[in-house]
């Protein structure tokens, strides 16, 4: 009935030898390989690889492209036995069954190749691609990839799910069916936690569902649920995200839910249901769609019916209103919502257009909700990420909205935006609030002129303002520069230049309303000149090896003289400081030390590391990375129209921007009459590779008309993270109004994160609010947390 083949013994078959259909090849040696196509597997006799080769058919050309249907399964075993009445195929020892991705091993596999039906047993692994499913036996329609595997383990690499069952029903290629299982991404036989529920059901795009599900921590159960679902890391897909919990005494007990649908390759939107039990449901949505590589947008909206108000009656303003609001208005309104919004469009002509909305229906909003889901700090964040568009503070009341077509050539750059400032002041005096309905810019960067040894640069403009209320109407300003730059000795540098400019107004109403007069047409003429002294004292310093290849030491000693004559500019309109330009004739001197570094691209460096010690090119042309990672600049002043105080202030700026560990921006303002500081700022972060962070943000500015400034502000915020141990980090913040006395914002917290799972505590506290959140990540799974 059996014919069998020993390991160390080969007897010739005879001379019965056949050609089947979609018999592929044989080979014989201290393991016996059996290959055959799918279109049909039939095996008569054996041969020792020093006597002959079976005969065979060979396959077509199109039978053995990757992937097809008719790719050839390969066995591979110390003994294999065919049974000639069951046509099936027996083998045992180090037994393999592989093709491209797919791979069955065993100790013992009863194959028939006709329904592509295999039974493995001992020791038995089923890898797909870098998916392992292994138990003690198996039973699986290789072709289907349909079975089922007793005392099983799964493992899927995508989300690291390590899955265990007594039976693991294997549903189609990368579809699974478990009555009772256990679920974790952690790595071990003691896994920190664990997931164990019934009819547990993984999808084709590794998502999955489970019934009567336990979160068990060390194997103590600490959360029961009914039902219970798992996103999949592969591709987005729709369905629900985690949820997000809060509890303030502003608005109660907090449950915020949201859905995410993937509604194409190139575009999905997710949508919020945020319940509060003190204020209500709030619900939001936002859309992202991509179009081409350069044109893409994102739509945000949010809104709800407040059911409580900051009306001033009682106590109503302190509860739900901002006592350190810089806005003095009162918000009476119940109906809610912030829209925000960029699209990015590349245009034919080489023309790029952004357009860039916010409208916040009342000036508390943002403030209100500026954390969590669709929260301001999250939605500034992935605007300055996606767009590197930068959102209006949290506390400004005008919101600027824009429309803005560019188009940039070598030396000229043209803008065309109309620009909308949104107040959201909606209880004041809004009607005021002036709009650049549009702006037309045309700009020239500094150029020569022909051959000739003069420069030439050029910034003009169009605005139509535009108020409900008050003056408006167009303005047109033109104003070119002629430079005439020549060296001495070359070690001193002169450029005087002269600046033309001019100014045309039509207004469509006079002095603030008169609608008597309208249509008046204004114009200016004013020339300005500027020479320039200054001299760059450089020095290269050669640091290979370390970190940098070269440092460049530059010196800048400038003095500068501006004039401008006095202009009778009574009669002209206030839209913006352009239109009053005041009588100038002063020197200006500086110092400005920069240091550039030299450096190479990082993938330049590892081709260098890895050249070879012959052969290759060296001298392939390198394009060097430069950084200008440090400027202090220290500046001052003689007004000679100025009587009364004839020296300026001494500015000061100082930047450091390395690329790693530290950057600092700061500025100063002394007057040299108070013998004190008019203003002074900071803003530095220090950090390691570890990752300790420390941010500081301080603020200062003193009232004075040497600055022009109408009250003294001083506050700081700060920052702190620490890394305890490789697992355990703490998180400290605080915010001081130091004028007002006045605590905005103290913070701290902690992180644990383990290899599987990671925990996050945060306490805020506020004057009108006290907010308390923990967050669970369970790798793999996503986060939950209150």
């Amino acid at each position: 009935m059996f014919q069998s083949i020993p390991k160390k013994k080969c007897k010739p078959a005879g001379s019965r030898r056949k050609r089947f259909n979609g018999l592929h090849r044989i080979f014989i040696s201290k393991k016996y390989i059996l290959a055959a196509f799918l279109a049909g597997m039939a095996f008569t006799s054996f041969t020792c690889p020093d006597q002959a080769s079976a005969q065979i058919s060979e396959p077509k050309a199109d039978q053995t492209l990757e992937g097809d249907i008719q790719q050839p399964w390969v066995l591979e075993a110390d003994e294999i036995v065919y049974d000639r009445r069951l046509d099936q195929y027996m083998a045992r020892g180090n037994v393999k069954i592989s093709k491209a991705d797919k791979q069955l091993t065993a100790d013992f596999i009863r194959f028939d190749h006709k329904t592509m039906h295999a039974y493995a047993q001992g020791n038995v692994v089923l890898t797909v691609g870098q998916d392992i499913l292994s138990g003690s036996s198996l039973e699986i329609d290789l072709d289907k990839q349909v079975g089922s595997i007793e005392e099983a383990y799964l493992f899927l690499k995508e989300n690291n799910f390590h899955i265990t069952g007594h039976k693991i029903q294997k549903t189609g290629e990368n579809t699974y069916r478990i009555d009772e299982a256990t679920l974790t991404t952690c790595d071990g036989d003691k896994p920190d936690w664990k997931i164990t529920g019934k009819d547990i059901k993984i999808k084709d795009d590794g998502s999955g569902t489970a019934k009567h599900a336990t979160l068990r921590v060390k194997n103590i159960p600490v959360l029961y649920s009914p039902y219970f679902y798992y996103p999949a890391n592969r591709d987005r897909q729709s369905g629900f995200l985690m949820p997000e919990f809060a509890s303030s005494e502003r608005k109660g007990e907090e449950y915020n839910q949201p859905f995410f649908w993937a509604i194409s390759d190139s575009s999905d939107a997710t949508f919020y249901a945020d319940y509060m039990t003190t204020r209500g449901l709030k619900l939001g949505a936002e859309y992202r769609y991509i179009l081409s590589e350069r044109s893409q947008g994102t739509l945000m909206l949010d809104g709800l019916h407040d059911s409580k108000v900051d009306d001033g009656t009682g106590d109503s303003s302190k509860d739900y209103g901002y006592e350190d609001d810089p806005v003095d208005v009162l918000r009476t309104n119940e109906n809610r919502f912030w829209f925000r919004a960029s699209h990015h469009q590349q245009l034919p002509y080489d023309i790029f257009a952004k357009l860039d909305l916010d409208i916040a229906k009342d000036q508390d909003y943002l403030r209100e909700f500026r954390d969590g889901y669709m929260g301001y700090e999250d939605t500034e964040k992935y605007f300055l990420k996606v767009f590197k568009r930068q959102l209006n503070d949290i506390n400004d009341p005008l919101r600027v909205n824009r429309l803005n077509l560019n188009r940039i050539w070598p030396k000229f750059s043209f803008n065309f935006e109309p620009r909308w400032n949104d107040d959201t002041r909606r209880n004041g005096n809004t009607s005021k609030t002036l709009q650049r309905l549009p702006f037309i810019g045309f700009d020239g960067e500094k150029q020569k002129i022909l051959a000739s040894p003069f420069y030439l640069d050029l910034e003009s403009q169009y605005n139509y303002f535009w108020r409900d209320k008050g003056p408006r109407g167009q303005r047109i300003d033109v104003h070119p520069r002629f430079y005439l730059p020549f060296r001495v000795q070359n070690y001193l540098t002169i450029e005087p230049s002269v600046g033309l400019r001019e100014t045309t107004y039509r207004l469509d109403q006079k002095n603030f309303g008169d609608e008597s007069s309208s249509d008046r047409w204004e114009h200016r003429e004013l020339f300005d000149t500027r020479l320039d002294f200054f001299s760059d004292i450089t020095k290269v310093f050669d640091l290979e090896n370390q970190g940098f290849e070269k440092i460049k030491h530059t010196i800048r000693p400038q003095i500068t003289h501006e004039f401008i004559p006095d202009v009778d500019q009574g009669d002209l309109p206030r839209f913006d400081p352009i239109d009053q330009i005041d009588e100038t004739n002063k020197i200006t001197y500086s110092l400005t030390n920069t240091l550039t570094s030299k450096s190479k691209p990082v993938e330049v460096k590892q081709a260098i590391s890895q050249h070879p010690a012959a052969g290759g090119n060296r001298q392939t042309p390198v394009n060097y990375d430069y950084n200008d990672f440090f400027r202090f600049d220290v500046r001052h002043s003689y007004d000679f129209e100025n009587s009364n105080r004839s020296f300026s202030p001494i500015l000061a700026r100082l930047d450091i921007t390395p690329g790693k560990y530290i950057r600092a921006d700061a500025e100063a303002a002394w007057s040299v009459y108070d013998n004190d500081f008019l203003s002074h700022n900071l803003q530095a972060s220090l950090w390691d590779h570890r990752g300790d962070e420390l941010y500081v943000d301080y603020r200062y500015t003193k009232k004075s008309k040497e600055i022009d400034t109408d009250e003294t502000i001083q506050s700081i915020s700060g920052k702190l993270t620490m890394q305890l141990t490789d697992r355990l980090s703490i998180l400290l913040d605080h915010k001081q109004n130091i004028e007002k006395s006045l605590r905005i914002r103290t913070g701290a917290g902690f992180s644990y994160q383990a290899r599987c799972w990671s925990f996050d505590f945060k306490y805020t506290d506020e004057p009108n609010d006290q907010i308390f959140e923990f967050k669970v990540n369970l790798f793999g799974l996503g986060e939950v947390g209150y």
